[in-house]
């Protein structure tokens, strides 16, 4: 069955009125004040006042109904404040009011609203110091011009409230009060209160002049307070002091946090770094007796599982703590802040195990493709070998037995230290030095077939070389030209020699088109892609070479002339 009409549209309405309650409040709250709570119909209207109030009242939704306990509760106080009221009951219950009023003021930006609301606190203290303070003590007697002027100010504040612009005052149904402005102003005014009384016990001052003398000392207090709490001479007073409690609640986070940072440089192992870390919380910080964790497959869990639970999930890490009581707000902040950071150390962790498995595969990855290429120019070598011995007569050529005692103890070697690398690839390989002059000439018999190649020295080739280094520069250079060679047939290829006071320098020269400047300007920093093969072969070739000492470059990248030079690494400047 749909709500009644008017049971939809009573809480909408209700929030509207909120200014046009609160002054009907007052209004009820004056002349309880004015005829005093003796009388019956001063207690009955103190009702209708406290009715008003329920409707008025900021922290219970307009809408929510009400449970049997809270309305019996209700029905208590109105039952209690229509048979015994009295004065001191009314003083206690406008220092709340005034405290609710207060709370509110601060959280609006709207003058109007802003200027309505400390008006209505203006009325409650001046109620409060005028009209219910006598009623509560006897003593508290202000002269009586006094008090028909507080009648007429009362009057007057209500007139000016009500004549105010309306303005928006809350976004929505709910509103908010600033519990800690609220108390502050409640803490206030029992000050004034009791100073005042005391003042008048210890003094012998009258009413006004002791309740003067408790502002004027009030307002030094707040002063000096005020002072001390934002000094003006340079250092930070007592609000650093109080800021930092409000933001720490007393907890010894710094030692958290350099357990924490401790574990994480001590420990490498996910896992290991999530228990401890654990274990840490536990230990250090008040309240948590104990909690769990689940990051990814991993699970674990620290302390006595066991009080109110409180979770706080941050990346792939869901932290549990378990605390004996209901934490603060800003302690919940606190424990989501260190949830935060754990989780962050953790995530240092994963990523850092991700890429120390990713840099063993990148080094397994390497020394494959390097063996790869190696076998590739022992190959080379052999289809060389293979293309002389196919020559009429060349079984019987003194030569070509020449050329296979030479080569065919050389690929051996190569082959081994081939093998060798497979066996250690993190092991670094001894560079074996081979006389120039030697080497050049094996490398002049071993590309006799390939009729598009000349090889050309400058110098005397005096001195040693590292033979892997320039074997394997040689043979790329070669086999790369080689594929030029099928896609353009008039391609030639001059292979240099040369020495100078740094060392020996082999360049590659070839006349066919020039490399793709993309292709080009990536050549030797990683593997390219590219249909003539330039790009990894030579990527290998580069790296060992640099590892070695020497530097393998582009030297030249134009149509007709397209050069790598392979020499000694210059010194770097200072």
């Amino acid at each position: 069955m749909a709500p009644f009409p008017l049971l939809v549209s009573l809480p909408a309405r209700l929030i509207s009125l909120r200014r046009g309650l609160l002054l009907a409040l007052f209004t009820a709250l004056y002349v309880v004040l004015w005829q005093g709570p003796d009388t019956l119909f001063g207690r009955t209207l103190f009702l209708v006042h406290l009715g008003l109030f329920i409707l008025w009242q900021p922290f219970v939704h307009t809408g929510q109904r009400l449970s049997l306990s809270s309305l019996l509760a209700v029905l208590a106080v109105a039952l209690l404040a229509g048979i015994y009221l009295k004065g001191w009951m009314i003083t206690l219950w406008i220092m709340m009011l005034a405290g609710v009023v207060g709370g509110k003021v601060l959280l609006y930006d709207a003058r109007a609203a802003r200027l309505f609301y400390l008006l209505a606190l203006a009325f409650l203290v001046l109620a409060l110091t005028l009209l219910a303070a006598p009623l509560a003590v006897s003593q508290a007697k202000p002269p009586v011009e006094i008090v028909w002027l507080g009648h007429v100010s009362l009057v007057f504040l209500l007139v000016v409230m009500a004549l105010l612009p309306l303005g928006q005052e809350v976004d929505s149904v709910r509103e908010v009060v600033d519990f800690v402005y609220s108390m502050f102003i409640f803490l206030l005014l029992t000050v004034l209160m009791l100073g005042s009384l005391a003042a008048m016990l210890l003094l012998g001052s009258g009413y006004v002049e002791a309740l003067l003398q408790t502002l004027l000392v009030t307002g030094v207090v707040l002063m000096l307070l005020g002072l001390a709490v934002n000094p003006r001479s340079g250092f930070a007073g007592i609000g650093s002091l109080i800021s930092r409690y409000l933001m720490s609640i007393g907890l010894p986070v710094e030692q958290w946090l350099q357990a924490l940072s401790n574990l994480a440089l001590a420990e490498e192992d996910p896992h290991a770094f999530l228990e401890k870390a654990s274990v840490e919380i536990a230990q250090r910080l008040p309240w948590v007796k104990g909690g769990e964790w689940i990051a990814g497959g991993s699970r674990g869990s620290f302390g006595v599982s066991s009080g109110r639970r409180w979770e706080f999930s941050h990346g792939g890490l869901v932290l549990v703590l378990f605390t004996q009581h209901a934490p603060s707000p800003t302690l919940i902040w606190h424990y989501n802040l260190l949830a935060q950071l754990l989780a962050q150390f953790h995530a240092d962790k994963l990523r850092a195990q991700a890429l120390r498995q990713l840099s063993y595969m990148r080094a397994i990855h390497e020394t494959g493709a390097r063996l790869t290429h190696d076998v590739k120019n022992l190959l080379q070598s052999l289809n060389a070998l293979c293309s002389a011995g196919i020559e009429p007569g060349a079984e019987a050529s003194p030569e070509y037995q020449s050329l296979l005692r030479r080569q065919l103890p050389a690929i051996t070697d190569r082959l081994a230290e081939t093998l060798a690398k497979l066996n250690a690839p993190q092991g670094g390989s001894v560079l074996r030095r081979v006389e120039a002059r030697e080497w050049w000439r094996e490398q002049i018999q071993r590309l006799a077939a390939l009729d598009w190649v000349e090889l050309r020295s400058e110098g005397e080739l005096d001195g040693e070389l590292p033979m892997e280094v320039y074997s394997g520069v040689l043979d790329n250079l070669v086999r790369n030209a080689a594929e030029k060679h099928l896609r353009e047939p008039g391609l030639k290829l001059v292979l240099r020699l040369g020495q100078s006071p740094d060392g020996f320098e082999l360049t590659a020269t070839d006349d066919g088109s020039a490399i793709a400047v993309a292709i080009a300007a990536a050549l030797f920093i990683g593997p390219v892609s590219s249909e003539s093969g330039y790009g990894i072969g030579l990527y290998q070739a580069a790296r060992h070479a640099e590892t070695a000492g020497y530097c393998l470059e582009l030297a030249e990248n134009r149509d007709g002339c397209v050069s790598f030079r392979l020499a000694t690494r210059p010194p770097s400047p200072e």
